[in-house]
C-alpha cells in the first residue's frame, strides 16, 4: 500500500471506530477541516448488503428473520415513509451520497482511489468490523490508518440504547432488549476483538505505530486530543476546529456515503445530535460509567464487556494522552 502523498492523490486517512465511541461528532468537527473530503461508513455500507439486506444470509435463522421482519414493520411505518421521501430529492440531486444498493467492497475500493486533486486529505469513518475480513478493499492509494476507542461498558450500554429505540419507535425495554439479538447482523459481543485485530495487522503491515484516541479524552479536552492528532498527522492545527456551525444540512451536502447512514440515521436520532453539534461536550459521568443511570448492566452487557476490556486496555495503553 502506498505511504507517500501526491498532488491527485492526498492521503486518505482512516479513523476505524466501535459504533458509540463519539465518532460521529469527531467526523463533523473534521468536515470545518480546510481541504479536506468526508466518506462516511461506506465499508458498512457493504458489510450490511452483504448481510442484513441479503436474504439469504442466515435464512431461516429465528433470530434473523425476527430482526428482519421488524425491519420489514419499521420500513412500512408512516415516519420511515416520511423520512425516505424527505430523502430522496436530497439523493437524486447530489453527487455525493448513493443509494445503499450500490455499496459492494470493490466498487468503494474504486471511488477511495479516485483522485481528488482539489483536496489535502481525505477523512474516511469506518467501522472495523466491516473492513478487518475484507482487506483487500483497502485503496491502494496513499493511507494512514487512525483508531478511536471508548470503555466498553459505555459503548455497550449507548449502542443497546440506539437498537431498543432505532429498531423499536414504540420502545421496548431494556430488559426486554438483548444486544446481540437486537445487533444480529453485527458482531456485537466481538466488536472490540475486531477492532484490536485490525490495529495488530495495522501495526504489523502499514505502521509501527498508528494514532489511538479515547473518546472520553476527546470529549473531555479536545485542546489538548486534537492538536496532537492532527500533529502526529502533519495537518496544521488551527484553535479554530475546536467548535464549528450547527449546519445540520451540511453533511448531507458534503459527506460522501449511503443514503441510509449520511441521511436516515441523522433524522432515526442515531446521529442526530452528532450532526447538530457545535462543539465537543464534555462528559458528565467518569470513564467507564453508563451515560445515564437507567442504563443498567443486563447479563449480555457484563459478559460482553468483561470479554472486551482486555482489547480496549492494551488499546488504551497505547492512545494519545491529554
Amino acid at each position: 500500500m502506498a505511504s507517500a502523498s501526491s498532488k491527485d492523490q492526498p492521503t486518505r486517512i482512516f479513523l476505524w471506530i466501535i459504533a458509540r465511541t463519539n465518532s460521529t461528532v469527531f467526523t463533523k468537527c473534521m468536515t470545518f477541516v480546510e481541504g479536506v473530503q468526508v466518506w462516511y461508513e461506506p465499508y458498512l455500507s457493504c458489510a450490511l448488503n452483504e448481510t442484513m439486506w441479503n436474504p439469504e444470509f442466515k435464512k431461516e435463522d429465528p433470530v434473523a428473520d425476527k430482526f428482519r421482519q421488524t425491519l420489514k414493520e419499521n420500513e412500512a411505518s408512516d415516519k420511515m415513509k416520511e423520512i425516505r421521501a424527505d430523502m430522496k430529492p436530497k439523493v437524486e440531486s447530489s453527487s455525493f451520497i448513493n443509494y445503499q444498493e450500490k455499496f459492494k467492497y470493490p466498487w468503494v475500493k474504486e471511488q477511495l482511489e479516485l483522485p481528488e486533486p482539489s483536496k489535502d486529505f481525505v477523512f474516511i469513518k469506518d467501522h472495523s468490523f466491516a473492513i478487518v475480513d475484507h482487506m483487500e478493499a483497502l485503496p491502494d492509494v496513499p493511507t494512514r490508518h487512525t483508531f478511536i476507542i471508548r470503555h466498553p461498558r459505555q459503548v455497550y450500554t449507548s449502542l443497546k440504547n440506539v437498537m431498543a429505540t432505532r429498531m423499536h419507535f414504540d420502545g421496548i425495554g431494556w430488559e426486554q432488549c438483548h444486544l446481540g439479538q437486537e445487533a444480529v447482523f453485527a458482531p456485537a459481543k466481538d466488536l472490540f476483538k475486531l477492532h484490536h485485530r485490525l490495529w495488530k495487522y495495522v501495526k504489523e503491515k502499514y505502521e509501527t505505530d498508528p494514532i489511538v484516541i479515547d473518546g472520553q479524552d476527546l470529549l473531555s479536552q479536545p485542546e489538548v486530543i486534537l492538536p496532537k492528532y492532527f500533529q502526529r498527522l502533519g495537518i496544521p492545527f488551527k484553535e479554530s476546529y475546536l467548535s464549528w456551525e450547527a449546519s445540520p444540512d451540511k453533511p448531507a451536502k458534503c459527506w460522501k456515503g449511503s443514503a441510509d447512514f449520511v441521511l436516515l440515521e441523522a433524522q432515526t436520532g442515531v446521529t442526530s445530535r452528532a450532526v447538530q453539534s457545535t462543539q465537543f461536550t464534555p462528559p458528565k459521568v467518569p470513564r467507564g460509567t453508563p451515560s445515564r443511570p437507567e442504563w443498567t448492566i443486563t447479563p449480555e452487557l457484563k459478559e460482553y464487556t468483561e470479554d472486551a476490556m482486555p482489547f480496549y486496555e492494551e488499546m488504551y495503553k497505547h492512545r494519545i494522552k491529554p
